[in-house]
């Protein structure tokens, strides 16, 4: 309660309240606020009795603290100023002087203060959670209270002249009524969900009106006041807390509005006007107070339910409804005793179990598992597999906690994985086992072919070399010759693939290649080919000089060019060139061929491999060319690598060491 012409009552601020919390007031609110305080502060006016000056509830105080509780920390010295300013002007309109002004103000500004150092002052957000929420909040309002009606009292004593004690309980009383009735709506907690229906909540509201009507009949007495607590208390423990600070704030305008029109057991004659209001006063703040902490207890308490719901909801998915079998089991000597199962475990145990009793071979192996601390296993009569633990339950009645898991399908797919492994070992055993038959078989049939191929060699030259044939028998003899030597270039390279010890062995010192004539004489040596196919080979070479062996470097390229006029369709064009690049020399072979996927290109140099393309159109070849140039090159210290064309096709780029350049 505050005096009559008393400035609007502070303005308590949740300082604890985070700073992101909270929205971000436009300016324009802090204008509105402050008319807000100060209308309410002459507002104040209508609940004064008749014939005094004392005002027996004071708005101003709750919108203060209420608008103080939306603030961040860093405005607080701004909302001790509007404070300050809008209630200083309110006793000003109320006819006080300006030093009696300044007084009040400095009492609604102070007010402010106290709160806000008792809530924190900004460490934390401020929200009537809990039951001790609850308390810190009243305990702020009460030493803020005290402290705005201590200030009024000595302004009063000091400036008017009046009364010290009963000022300050009244101010104090009027203040912390009102704060504790409105300020709560700033602090509201975030929502959950309750049990009560809109049918509970109206049905709930309308006893509340009955009681009301009953305690401020015109003749009802005192003991009658406390009638309204059972049901605001079975608002508190069922609604949300929201609802209850409504209906405690409408029910204590409605008693404040009835008494000072003279009904109920506070408009009693036998009170003075300044009893009546002194005890009206602590009424009121009882019932808000009561509202309050008993609200803020009961919403601590659906949070903690509502954790442990959802605990014991994540307990029931994953443990009980697991897939992992739990048992309570109490051994005995004849049968165990199975105290509790989940769904898992019993699906298990189906057919070891009669009734509770509990006997069999995952039984037996629990037991085992008991006595040895360890693991143990056991098989049940449907063929599955289970890994089962034991612990004893201290202090559990001699009652043991019982783990099973079915690991058959783990075994089965651990079984299948070691056969595969098996298969895959044996697999590549055979294969090895296969490359090794086929390079010894290359290595001898080609060293066997090796000896009557020279000899047909040698006697084709001597033939050639003979006076005595005609020119028909000259030509027979020169089919046989070139025959020969295709054959004898054949037999060496199946010697270089199976390992290159009876092939011709490469010159102790590199030799010279000059590549402008290596292509020029593939280029001629195929020509005839080229010309059946209607391909056109072209020659572009500098005067790069290679290192390594001019055989070799000759069949290596003579097998890239036989591939690209094999595979380059009639009209098409095979290019040959090549260039010094750094150390080495590139050769390049490229053709307007269909190309390689690139599964084909990360198979093409395997021994054997022949493209499906070139199977589908049954183009001739062994699938060794490839692989042979590899080896060729490899010996020679360079390296062979294939790419798509960018307009298609496929090119070929050998690179062989180049003769180093003078220095100097």
């Amino acid at each position: 309660m505050a005096i009559m012409s008393t400035p609007a009552a502070g303005f308590a601020l949740d300082a604890s309240a985070d700073v992101d919390a909270r929205p971000r007031l436009p300016w324009p609110a802090w204008i509105a606020a402050g008319v807000l305080i100060f209308l309410a502060a002459a507002a104040g006016v209508l609940f004064a009795p008749a014939g005094t000056t004392v005002a027996v509830w004071w708005p101003a105080a709750g919108l203060s603290v209420a608008f103080a509780l939306l603030q961040p920390p860093r405005r607080i010295w701004m909302v001790l100023v509007l404070v300050l300013v809008a209630t200083t002007v309110a006793n000003l309109a109320g006819g006080r002087t300006i030093l009696q002004a300044l007084g009040f103000g400095a009492a609604n500004a102070a007010e402010v203060a106290v709160v806000v150092a008792l809530l924190g002052w900004g460490r934390e957000h401020f929200q009537l959670s809990s039951l001790r929420a609850g308390l810190r909040f009243a305990i702020a309002i009460s030493a803020g209270s005290l402290a705005a009606g201590l200030i009024a009292a000595v302004s009063v004593t000091v400036l008017e002249r009046g009364a010290f004690w009963p000022t300050i309980v009244l101010v104090a009383a009027s203040h912390a009524a009102a704060v504790a009735m409105i300020a709560p709506f700033a602090a509201l907690p975030p929502r959950v969900r309750v049990r009560a229906n809109t049918v509970e909540m109206l049905a709930q509201s309308l006893v509340l009106v009955l009681v009301l009507a009953l305690v401020f009949q015109l003749d009802s007495s005192l003991p009658l006041s406390f009638a309204p607590y059972p049901v605001l208390a079975w608002a508190a423990f069922r609604f949300p807390i929201r609802v209850v600070l409504v209906q405690s704030l409408l029910a204590s305008l409605a008693m404040l509005v009835l008494t000072l029109a003279g009904r109920g057991p506070f408009a009693s004659a036998a009170l003075d006007v300044t009893e009546q209001a002194a005890v009206l006063e602590v009424y009121l703040l009882t019932i808000a107070g009561f509202a309050l902490v008993i609200s803020a207890a009961q919403y601590e308490l659906r949070a903690v339910w509502r954790r442990l719901d959802a605990s014991a909801r994540l307990l029931t998915g994953s443990v009980v409804e697991s897939r992992l079998g739990l048992v309570l089991w109490r051994p005995g000597r004849d049968a165990a005793r199975l105290v509790w199962a989940n769904p898992a475990a019993r699906a298990m145990l189906d057919a070891e179990l009669d009734g509770d009793d509990w006997s069999g071979p995952i039984a037996s192996a629990a037991a085992a598992a008991l006595r040895s601390g360890r693991t143990a296993t056991a098989t049940t009569a449907a063929g599955r597999t289970l890994t089962v633990e034991a612990n004893p339950i201290h202090g559990g009645d001699d009652r043991v906690a019982v783990q099973l898991l079915d690991v058959t399908e783990v075994l089965r797919a651990r079984q299948v994985e070691v056969e595969a492994a098996v298969e895959r070992e044996a697999a590549r055993s055979i294969r090895a086992e296969l490359e090794r038959q086929r390079d010894d078989f290359l290595a001898t049939t080609s060293h066997e072919l090796r000896t009557p191929i020279t000899s047909v060699v040698g006697y084709a030259e001597l033939l050639a070399e003979s006076s005595g044939l005609g020119a028909s028998e000259r030509k027979w003899v020169s089919v046989i010759e070139r025959n020969a030597e295709r054959l004898s270039e054949l037999v060496e390279d199946l010697l270089t693939l199976s390992g290159g010890a009876t092939s011709t062995p490469r010159p102790k010192e590199p030799e010279r290649i000059d590549c402008r004539a290596l292509l020029d004489d593939a280029a001629a040596s195929l020509a005839p080919i080229a010309e059946r196919k209607a391909v056109e080979v072209l020659v572009d070479a500098d005067g790069s000089v290679a290192l390594g062996s001019r055989s070799d470097a000759g069949r290596a390229v003579s097998n890239l060019l036989t591939n690209a006029i094999k595979f380059t369709p009639a009209g098409g064009t095979v290019r040959l060139a090549a260039a010094r690049d750094g150390d080495a020399v590139r050769i390049r072979v490229a053709d307007t061929g269909p190309g390689m996927s690139d599964d084909e290109l990360a198979h093409a140099f395997d021994r054997f491999y022949r493209a499906p393309g070139a199977v589908r159109d049954n183009v001739p070849g062994t699938g060794l060319g490839l692989a042979i140039v590899a080896e060729l090159a490899r010996r020679n210290g360079g390296s062979i690598e294939l790419r798509r064309g960018d307009e298609g096709g496929l090119s070929a780029e050998l690179r062989l060491p180049a003769v180093p350049t003078p220095s100097g």
